[in-house]
């Protein structure tokens, strides 16, 4: 199952599509990591990805350099890293997408925390 971004008026749209398919990616990369739904997925994620490229390069560019080590370890067939680098990159597009508190223009290198332990 892939989403499939079409270009729109909103130059956010790319990056809401790319948060839903990281979101179901992980899902289905945790249970069936090997099977040609996942592999058409990834294809689905990198076409996406391509298209986001620019916007992420300028407002979320660790986003963009998760992803890309995601691709690098579909690859080479390491899926419990390509999970956690999608996850990462879903996390942080998270934090980007919020509407309610959007993330500060320099906070773009920061980690992306959404809660603090007490030691």
């Amino acid at each position: 199952m892939t989403t499939n971004v079409e270009p729109s008026a909103d130059p956010l749209a790319v990056l809401y599509g790319l948060h839903t398919q990281l979101r179901l990616l992980v899902s289905a990369l945790t249970v069936a990591p090997g099977t040609p739904e996942v592999t058409a997925m990834l294809a689905g994620l990198a076409d996406t990805t391509g298209q986001a490229t620019a916007l992420l390069a300028a407002a979320e560019p660790e986003t963009l350099t998760a992803l890309r080590r995601a691709f690098g370890y579909a690859k080479a067939r390491r899926h419990n890293e390509t999970a956690s680098e999608l996850v990462a990159a879903h996390g942080r597009l998270s934090v980007l997408l919020r509407r309610d508190q959007p993330r500060r223009p320099e906070a773009v290198r920061e980690p992306t925390l959404r809660w603090r332990l007490e030691p």
